[in-house]
């Protein structure tokens, strides 16, 4: 009897462990497609056009309160992250002085460089 019990306590365990492996697995999978996409975002810049508003904080949504300022046209502006939402596209961007907010594609003109869905 103790054998059995036994038996199912070590098969208990192979299958804890099995899950546990594949969650870490799968997550680390995940860690590294995220790593990849924020990589893939940071080698485009943005160029700005004409006078584009910079919004402050982090892209989180298309609504948008005021802009903390305004970049005026022929400024480069790196890019750190690129959000699609459902109804817009945020940027995440540092100016060349070191400020930092996002930009709503569309509002404002701006270029993206390279295209956005080209990486090399």
């Amino acid at each position: 009897m103790e054998q059995a019990i036994d038996s199912v306590r070590d098969l208990v365990d192979i299958v804890v462990l099995s899950v546990v492996m594949l969650c870490a697995i799968v997550g680390i999978f995940a860690l590294v497609l995220w790593a990849r996409d924020v990589r893939d975002d940071r080698r485009h810049s943005v160029v700005v056009n004409s006078p584009t508003p910079i919004f402050a904080g982090s892209g989180c949504g298309c609504d948008t309160n005021e802009p903390s300022h305004v970049e005026g046209p022929c400024v480069t502006l790196r890019v750190r992250r690129i959000r699609y939402w459902t109804d817009c596209a945020t940027v995440d961007v540092e100016s060349p002085e070191g400020r930092s907010g996002h930009i709503v594609l569309g509002m404002g003109s701006v270029s993206m460089h390279p295209p956005l869905g080209f990486v090399p």
